[in-house]
């Protein structure tokens, strides 16, 4: 019966999507932890330390990983140094990091910026970064 196998299949599907649902829930209970360390670290940025990392020609490997990472998780696509010097001088640039909501991440962003932070694990060492 058509109607039957609909019922089979919305149920599958439902089951599916619960467990997509925890699966994604335990990503982000498992990054929690680091985006309040990285929102602390943010919190204590000074303009003028924007402004400085703005001013460089060629910025160190950290700095384009770290703000690779961050623009990323905020959906930004481009990952240039002309893009990254626009995102630090825009306004509120510390107020859109500061209340990024991790729930809007999607599965393929956590992955793609999990594989930054484990290929580039030094540049996200506190010490490089300062």
């Amino acid at each position: 019966n058509e109607i039957e196998q609909l019922k089979l299949d919305l149920a599958e599907k439902s089951q599916e999507a619960i467990k997509r649902k925890a699966y994604i829930q335990d990503e982000i209970e498992s990054i929690q932890p680091v985006l309040d360390a990285a929102k602390e670290a943010v919190s204590h940025i000074e303009r003028s330390n924007l402004d400085e990392i703005r001013s460089l020609k060629t910025p160190p490997s950290a700095i384009v990983d770290v703000l690779s990472g961050v623009l990323m998780l905020l959906g930004i696509e481009d990952l240039t140094w002309m893009s990254m010097k626009k995102f630090l001088g825009q306004r509120g640039v510390k107020d859109s990091i500061l209340n990024f909501d991790a729930k809007i991440m999607s599965p393929e962003v956590v992955v793609k910026v999990e594989a930054i932070v484990k290929k580039k694990s030094q540049s996200f060492d506190a010490a490089a970064i300062k």
